[in-house]
């Protein structure tokens, strides 16, 4: 059965669920338009764990994708975004969440990485080492080696999905960001220095 995550108040009308309203303000933060079906995909995605086959990506576009994420998020006192599986949450929402017009533009983009590594580097970017990938994507950031405004426009939607899959992650909310189920009242000015990170929405 699939998963419901609307509820329905006393007169029928649909009301959202935590999980949907932090998916919702979260999308808005990343600069991502999120439809009511996408959003149920979604939650019900982020919730539980990736499956082992792929939706959307070939096993190397999937490889290609986790590699990228955990360079804009790599692995420090937390879990980077490779650790938690955000290219199998981006493979389902390219699935399911985008047109077919936005699926080819992203797999455009990640073809277009690859085509600049073999001509610079003489391989793909999977088989560059880390300094070639940074390489790389310094230059799309910079629209260098070949890259155009078009490419940028690209990766700064991968941003975006990396970072939304990161943070709507559990590790990602309650482990890079502050969290508290009940807070503890309202303070208007609390020093930064006392948490050391930004909180989670829900």
């Amino acid at each position: 059965m699939p998963h419901n995550n609307k509820l329905a108040d006393a007169s029928g009308v649909e009301i959202e669920t935590p999980r949907r309203t932090a998916l919702k303000q979260m999308a808005l933060v990343f600069g991502l338009s999120l439809s009511a079906q996408s959003l149920d995909a979604l939650a019900a995605t982020v919730k539980g764990t990736m499956p082992h086959t792929t939706k959307f990506f070939t096993p190397d576009q999937l490889q290609m994708a986790g590699l990228i994420a955990d360079l804009i998020i790599p692995t420090t006192d937390t879990p980077g975004a490779l650790a938690v599986n955000v290219h199998g949450f981006m493979d389902s929402y390219l699935a399911e969440c985008v047109s077919k017009d936005d699926q080819k533009k992203f797999l455009d983009g990640l073809k277009k990485i690859n085509s600049v590594a073999e001509d610079k580097f003489h391989k793909t970017f999977l088989a560059c080492s880390h300094k070639q990938h940074i390489q790389l994507l310094t230059a799309l950031e910079k629209n260098d080696m070949g890259f155009t405004a078009s490419d940028k426009d690209f990766f700064r939607q991968f941003k975006s999905l990396t970072l939304f899959g990161y943070y709507t992650s559990e590790i990602g909310a309650t482990q890079e960001l502050a969290y508290l189920r009940i807070p503890d009242g309202y303070q208007g000015n609390f020093p930064f220095a006392k948490i050391g990170k930004a909180w989670a929405l829900n």
